[in-house]
């Protein structure tokens, strides 16, 4: 008598089988699904907000981009990070290491020398690196970058890091701003000829790790961004970049941080903060996530930016002041502790927050975040300088209400409310204001159930 198959095993084996033939994810990537996988799609919503709320505006660049691009901004001067892909043509073209080559690239193409190079621009996407196998570290993550090109005041750093600060909050993620100058390319040419002169001591390159002894020469600014704990103990005893930088570099550090001091910002003065790319001057920061007691996570910034205001010349155009930031989604996610705040939403009617001189600006930035946190819909162009041109922004975006503040307002302790329908004004207490807003939000709620009660709407 035939023996009966074991339907059950056999069927086990054919599964196994399949799954043995499946090839790996490749290490240095990661899936997103089932649940972690919402959570993600509603934090790059979450971003996409930010960056709108305000006022940048969106551009999508490809994630294939020539290495021309990319190639006087490597990484400790090297191109070891990037991916390559085969190209029919001789130019070398690779996967994208960074969003902000490509933001300028295509804001010099499409502006086709018309006008003025102003803008404020944010990309979110894909970005690809050969990093190095550890925690938090990914080959292919997701950016958010912020880029405002030709502004070169102090106000506007300290206003972006605030706001980029306000996200984090926003997540309940606490985090401190890690900041330090670079000054000029004069400063650091000076600078590193005495950093280097400095390492090259008798004993002190033998201490050195081996990227640090291969970059003695080549990008003299690295060797104080290493994290082997003999370089960092080296470090300690070398001069510092502060020490050398222009009267005008100073003046303009200390003018930031005199701005980060008003707005009530948590930052650290960190003189061997250098970035790793070569592009930046002056202003450079980075995001460190921190404790309720305020002790440093780790040494993995959830963000990073600073000044680059060589790089639109580089690029082919005019000499162009530029700022800017990326936010790497994927280490902000590990840092959020309660994801479904990512789910929560406002549909609120739309308050726009302007403003008219440098007090003004500071002040509004807290009144906007005050007003966020209180659940209002809010916006604001805090780069910009002309009232008239952020009140066309606020009709733009349809807002029911306009906040505006000005000398006199901050001297007085008040606010113009202007109702955007009817371009009623009134003036209201600075204390006062949310209570305000939230009876005209009761009063018109009220109008229109009146009128839908009529049978106005049908």
């Amino acid at each position: 008598m035939p023996r009966r198959k074991n339907t059950a095993t056999d069927n086990t084996k054919k599964t196994e089988r399949r799954t043995d033939k499946v090839p790996p994810r490749l290490l240095g990537m990661k899936d997103w699904v089932a649940q972690d996988g919402r959570y993600f799609e509603a934090l790059q919503d979450q971003a996409r907000l930010f960056a709108q709320l305000y006022g940048f505006a969106p551009v999508k660049t490809p994630i294939l981009e020539s290495f021309e691009l990319f190639k006087k901004s490597t990484r400790r001067n090297n191109d070891k990070e990037f991916y390559f892909v085969d190209n029919e043509k001789s130019e070398k073209v690779i996967l994208r290491s960074e969003i902000t080559q490509g933001i300028i690239r295509s804001h010099l193409e499409n502006n086709n020398g018309e006008g003025t190079l102003n803008a404020k621009l944010f990309s979110l996407g894909p970005i690809f690196r050969r990093e190095k196998f550890q925690t938090g570290h990914y080959r292919e993550s997701t950016q958010l970058d912020l880029e405002i090109v030709g502004d070169h005041k102090p106000l506007t750093e300290a206003l972006m890091i605030a706001a980029s600060h306000n996200f984090f909050s926003r997540l309940d993620i606490k985090i401190q701003v890690q900041i330090n100058s670079l000054g000029t390319a004069e400063n650091r040419r000076e600078y590193c000829v005495k950093l280097l002169a400095f390492y090259k001591e008798r004993g002190r390159r033998s201490k050195l790790c081996n990227d640090c002894r291969g970059n003695l020469g080549k990008n003299c600014l690295s060797l104080l961004d290493c994290q082997e704990e003999g370089c960092v103990e080296l470090r300690a005893e070398a001069p510092q970049i502060a020490d050398y930088l222009s009267v005008e570099s100073r003046e303009h550090f200390a003018k930031t941080l005199e701005s980060l001091d008003e707005l009530g910002i948590n930052y650290n003065f960190n003189p061997y903060l250098v970035r790793g790319l070569n592009y930046y001057n002056d202003t450079v920061f980075e995001f460190w996530p921190v404790t309720d007691e305020g002790t440093i996570i780790g040494k993995t910034a959830l963000g990073a930016g600073g000044r680059y205001d060589s790089m639109v010349e580089s690029l082919g155009g005019p000499s162009t002041p530029s700022f800017g930031l990326a936010i790497g989604l994927e280490r902000v996610f590990s840092k959020i502790k309660d994801k479904a705040i990512l789910l929560e939403s406002t549909d609120n009617d739309l308050v726009f927050v302007a403003q008219l001189g440098d007090q003004a600006k500071i002040k509004s930035l807290k009144l906007f975040e005050e007003l966020r946190t209180a659940g209002f819909n809010v916006r604001q162009s805090f780069a910009s300088d002309s009232l008239k041109l952020q009140l066309e922004e606020a009709v733009t975006l349809r807002a029911k209400t306009s906040l505006i503040m000005g000398r006199k307002e901050i001297m007085d302790g008040t606010i113009l409310m202007r109702d955007m329908d009817s371009g009623a004004q009134e003036t209201v207490v600075y204390k006062k204001i949310k209570e305000r807003l939230s009876r005209k939000d009761k009063l018109v709620e009220k109008r229109l159930n009146i009128r839908k009660e009529g049978g106005i709407y049908g």
